[in-house]
């Protein structure tokens, strides 16, 4: 039985940022199986998480597949310093848990955990590109990834991967 994985992340489709850096964890970091497909779903922007549109895309797909997860990856922007930010972010928490959808953070946002600093929306698509090309995923620490915890530059994307792939 093949095993469906949507993620739900931030981007749009024409950026389609976030989902290149998950897809280049899942090939530097874990065997990657023909019995596991997976598929994003574009929020374009953190606070559609429970849209209509969001909401219908996973309901297609799971018309689809009898063995299906969600994953929703999230910014965690200025959790720190703004309430709104937080309360956003402990909303995407409950409904997630809610729902049975697995919760990953990037910590303050995905650019800030894979380069190491936050950009400009302009730059985002040319840094996914270069991060790609010159196989920066190499260099990336696990613990960075694995992290249990909203710490800047962190991420818990490994260990709700480790759930469903096994690792190299």
């Amino acid at each position: 039985m093949i095993k469906r994985i949507l993620c739900c992340v931030e981007t749009t489709r024409q950026a389609d940022t976030d989902y290149q850096y998950i897809r280049e964890t899942i090939r530097h970091f874990y065997v990657e199986s023909s019995k596991i497909v997976i598929r994003p779903i574009y929020m374009e922007s953190k606070s559609r998480y429970n849209s209509r549109a969001v909401q219908e895309q996973i309901r297609k797909q799971k018309m689809n597949s009898k063995d299906m997860s969600v994953i929703y990856f999230v910014d965690t922007d200025d959790w720190d310093l703004s309430a709104d930010d937080e309360k956003l972010l402990e909303q995407i928490r409950e409904y997630c848990k809610k729902n049975g959808y697995e919760f990953v953070f990037f910590c303050k946002d995905v650019e800030d955990v894979y380069l190491g600093r936050r950009i400009s929306n302009t730059e985002k698509i040319s840094a996914i590109k270069r991060f790609k090309s010159t196989h920066a995923i190499e260099d990336m620490a696990e613990k960075t990834l694995d992290s249990k915890r909203y710490q800047v530059h962190c991420s818990n994307i490994m260990s709700v991967l480790d759930k469903y792939w096994i690792r190299k």
